[in-house]
């Protein structure tokens, strides 16, 4: 009798929890086909506080959920309903978000926008049905704790397991000894300490010596910054929380079933077993048709269930390695002799720049028009079904040439081109047609571009690896086409100069939502014009990946889209209130690249109503950056300090000597275009007895107004009038790269001042420098860099 009066209120609580937030069923339907009875309740306590930690050898900061890193697994069946409280015992606000998991938005966990944030010495309760099974994770989304260690699994089994195996959860991640704010400054201030760290700085001299000197000049001419493929040197790579493990329990002949989660803050990593291939069985925790491969690419977010056999002796690694090759972790299956899998190869970056130049010969890296984006794309106008032919998408055109729609597993047409963009087809001056579908070919000095693009460069095209194209749900996934279709153009842009990510040239703080109704049947066509690779994150929702599979395209909450290629996922709306749509890379979110998905019929939830006017996270990309460098040397003193955020930067260029003679020169500007190339400012001169300097013996102090602007080769041009109608133009350049460490720096204005200088970087913060000044002379000494 207790159980049934239990059973009960269970089933009315989760009714009232649905009927107040929407039923979000988002792809629910295709989740689970099968009768679920209600579960029991779970409870949880999960308590987070500030921990030291020696990852590294040494102590440094770090956030623990119930003293541990990861925080602990959460397990559940499949119709249990979860009751978690969240204790802050910090100093400084958090949050929980249960990644993957469809549920009410009042408890999904990004504060000020689904859920309040969980202020210090406070506790939150969170309480959840769960309809699904499969591999999920939780993560902060406050600010940039997440790199600091907030994260942990979540496990749901189903009610009936159809194979009874043993299992293991690999959660993998990043960790810095630096302060994950200390981080982004670093990545705001174009640092190449990382690069120099990873050795992928891509110098002149290197470029010289290996024969693509007119490749690093060709790119610098069209204003690209050094490729790379991940931002972050890291000190670590973790897995479980350790830098390695040991699975002797598991016994030869098992097939032991990996919960793979990618649970780092900005990593990709490759998966490798050596005991032979592994079988993808589920996907973002849902099953898909099984497909053997040899090697798979996680993103950032991404969940995969693999099964692997343990061969008859031995101890067989199973290796994630950083996409970048900066560094690998390892799980161990199985007892005896040791036996690691292949070394993957350096990232070969001169040959990935070969093969860009190629792809971007005739073209110009530019972004979105501001004129040929409206409403941040969105596409109206559609046919009522939602026809892809008729609405006019071509995926050839896109890099998925072999992709054809299906309806009842029938291969259809190609469907046309329109719908990847049917306002333009260019990004400023880029081709995206053309260089969407391009699969380059190896001319013995490149490399191979086609699916998997920057992700393919370190492997060497060895063995079988997974592509989203392989992914087939086991049940048909698609949406009923009398559903209103609601489409939007979504590119991914970005300036890694200044480290700004954007989608459609805005950051989040800059960009309207993007509104939907409930009943909608909405696309994103997300086009990556950007030479990294992007996880997309949408919250409450899974969504289809549209692929070769048609009906049966895989359903995913984490889409990874390539470097200049267009990823197309569809979802029919279901839920209600404000969800979150964002890049996964912890740094690319702070810096922009999200938006709010809103539904139009329903307001934000009463929890956040309050914080919308000013909301933080909306807010966060507006941060303020200080950065500089100070050179002491024998004859004086100079150098350039910098406040900036997004949009505006405040800056003073200073030199003095030491016998008095000095020259601040302040300036207070704003960008003005989408790439940040051009920017105005205002700003003033004051300047005493510079010998030889036609503006006057005594010095003066003057304001002035100028335009700047950044020419190829990334030389800055200045071009400004003082108050007096004095006109100067300066052009000029801090940081040639002549080798990994050794920077030329050249400088000349029409007041016939010029410097030359360079500077050798010895580390993070220190560099030893001389230059030649016509008004101060030669000198040497050490530079500081903050």
């Amino acid at each position: 009798m207790k159980n049934s009066i239990f059973i009960i209120l269970l089933i009315f609580s989760g009714l009232q929890i649905m009927a107040q937030q929407g039923k979000i069923k988002s792809s629910a339907a295709s989740l689970n086909d099968h009768l679920i009875t209600p579960g029991k309740r779970v409870t949880y306590h999960l308590y987070i506080k500030d921990s030291i930690v020696t990852y590294s050898g040494k102590p440094a900061h770090a956030m623990s959920i119930n003293g541990q890193i990861p925080g602990p697994k959460l397990q559940f069946t499949e119709g249990d309903t979860a009751y978690i409280t969240v204790h802050n015992l910090m100093s400084t606000e958090t949050s929980l978000h249960w990644h993957g998991i469809l549920i009410p938005n009042q408890y999904d966990g990004v504060p000020y926008l689904t859920t309040a944030p969980i202020k210090p010495n406070t506790s939150h309760v969170f309480i959840f049905p769960l309809k699904q099974t499969g591999t999920y994770w939780y993560h902060t989304h406050s600010m940039l704790e997440e790199q600091s260690g907030l994260y942990g699994s979540i496990v749901i089994h189903p009610q009936k397991k159809e194979i009874q195996m043993p299992e293991q959860v690999l959660l993998f991640s990043d960790w810095t000894d630096k302060k994950p704010g200390q981080v982004l400054r670093m990545l705001k201030r174009q640092t190449d300490w990382f690069a120099i760290q990873k050795g992928s700085v891509q110098s002149y001299g290197e470029a010289a010596s290996k024969g693509y000197f007119n490749d690093k000049l060709k790119q610098e001419w069209m204003r690209m910054p050094a490729m790379d493929i991940s931002d972050v040197k890291y000190d670590r790579f973790l897995v479980n929380g350790k830098t390695g493990v040991d699975l002797s329990g598991f016994k030869a002949g098992e097939t032991v079933r990996l919960r793979l989660i990618d649970g780092s803050s900005s990593t990709y990593f490759w998966m490798q077993f050596a005991g032979g291939t592994m079988t993808v069985v589920a996907a973002d925790g849902l099953d898909v048709k099984p497909v053997a491969v040899d090697k798979l690419l996680i993103g950032v977010a991404e969940t995969y269930d693999v099964l692997v056999t343990i061969p008859k002796s031995g101890k067989y690694e199973f290796r994630a390695t950083a996409q970048d090759v900066s560094g690998k972790v390892s799980a161990y299956l199985g007892s005896g002799q040791t036996i690691n899998t292949a070394d993957i190869p350096k990232v070969p970056y001169f040959k990935m720049m070969h093969s860009m130049n190629k792809m971007m010969a005739g073209m110009t890296m530019g972004s979105v028009a501001s004129d040929k984006v409206k409403n941040d794309g969105l596409t109206l106008g559609l046919n009522k079904g939602g026809d892809m032919k008729k609405d006019g998408m071509d995926m050839g055109s896109m890099g998925m040439s072999s992709m054809r729609m299906k309806k009842d597993t029938t291969p259809t047409k190609p469907v046309p081109a329109d719908l990847i963009n049917p306002k333009t087809k260019d990004i400023g001056n880029m081709d995206m047609m053309n260089m969407g579908g391009m699969n380059m070919k190896d001319d013995g000095r490149g490399i191979t571009i086609g699916h998997g693009g920057s992700m393919m460069l370190s492997m060497g095209g060895e063995g079988k690896i997974l592509t989203y194209d392989m992914l087939q749900a086991k049940n048909s996934t698609a949406i009923d086409e009398s559903h209103p279709v609601r489409t939007y153009q979504l590119y991914l842009t970005g300036n890694m100069l200044r480290y700004v990510w954007s989608i459609n040239n805005r950051v989040l703080s800059e960009a309207d939502r993007l509104l939907i109704k409930k009943g909608d049947r909405v696309r994103f066509v997300i086009h990556n014009t950007t030479m990294m690779e992007h996880p997309m994150h949408l919250h409450g929702h899974y969504f289809r990946v549209l692929n070769v599979q048609g009906d049966y395209s895989p359903l995913k909450h984490t889409v990874s889209v390539e470097p200049m290629k267009t990823q197309i996922i569809e979802f029919e709306a279901d839920a209600a209130n404000d969800w979150f749509f964002h890049c996964h890379i912890l740094y690319h979110m702070i810096g922009g690249m999200a938006r709010v998905v809103r539904y139009a019929d329903s307001p934000s939830n009463p929890e956040v109503e309050k914080y919308q006017p000013s909301n933080p996270l909306i807010n966060d990309d507006r941060r303020w950056f200080l950065w500089g460098s100070a050179a002491f040397h024998s004859q004086g003193s100079s150098g350039s300090w910098f406040f900036s955020n997004t949009r505006y930067e405040s800056n003073i260029d200073y030199r003095v000597s030491y016998d008095g003679r000095y020259e601040f020169e302040p300036r207070f500007q704003r960008y003005l275009d989408h790439r940040q190339f051009f920017a105005a400012y205002i700003g003033a001169d004051f300047s005493d007895d510079i010998k030889g300097n036609p503006r006057g013996k005594d010095g003066m102090q003057i304001g002035v107004v100028g335009l700047r602007y950044l020419l190829p080769l990334f030389f800055q041009t200045d071009l400004r009038v003082s108050q007096k109608g004095r006109v100067r133009f300066m052009i000029g350049r801090p940081d040639i790269p002549l080798t990994a460490r050794l920077r030329l720096g050249v400088s000349y204005n029409t007041d016939d001042e010029y410097q030359i200088g360079s500077s050798y970087i010895l580390g993070r913060n220190f560099a030893i420098s001389a230059n030649y000044d016509n008004q101060y002379g030669f000198g040497g000494g050490l530079t500081l860099i903050y």
